[in-house]
């Protein structure tokens, strides 16, 4: 049976970062270690969409080059397109990506054993983003018990 977490777009770099936050051993560290390449590798693609969405609505100097922002890596957006360039990139934060982690279903439940009982204490977004994510791992996993 095919095993999934299903996410959005805009969660994955946070449930990324909150994993990494997480002192874990063992099978469970190896599980966690999996779920960030696979979530890396959907936030890469989640971020090359993001980029293709945007590039009918980026403003272009005389040699055809896109205008850069003020800060690092940005672009600077026709003004009378801001809407429908607002509206691209929500579509796209708002889509589901799905991880699929059969092939480490063991680790992944020792993950998902251990931090069903983490000893830490959550607050504010790492409380939300801890929620999020056993929500996903409990639906996951508990189907299992209960074809079993």
């Amino acid at each position: 049976m095919t095993k999934t977490l299903t996410f959005k777009n805009e969660e994955l770099a946070a449930i990324g970062n909150f994993l990494g936050t997480l002192s874990l051993k063992n099978k469970a560290s190896r599980g966690r270690t999996k779920l960030i390449k696979l979530i890396s590798a959907k936030n890469d693609e989640y971020i090359e969409d993001r980029k293709d969405a945007l590039e009918p609505f980026i403003k272009k100097d005389e040699a055809g080059n896109d205008v850069e922002g003020d800060t690092p890596g940005s672009v600077v957006l026709i003004e009378e397109k801001q809407d429908e360039a607002n509206t691209a990139i929500n579509e796209i934060d708002e889509e589901s990506a799905v991880i699929e982690f059969t092939e480490y279903s063991e680790k992944m439940k020792s993950l998902y054993d251990t931090i069903a009982d983490y000893p830490t204490e959550f607050s504010d977004t790492d409380a939300a983003i801890y929620d999020l994510l056993m929500d996903q791992l409990e639906a996951a996993f508990e189907n299992e018990t209960e074809e079993a």
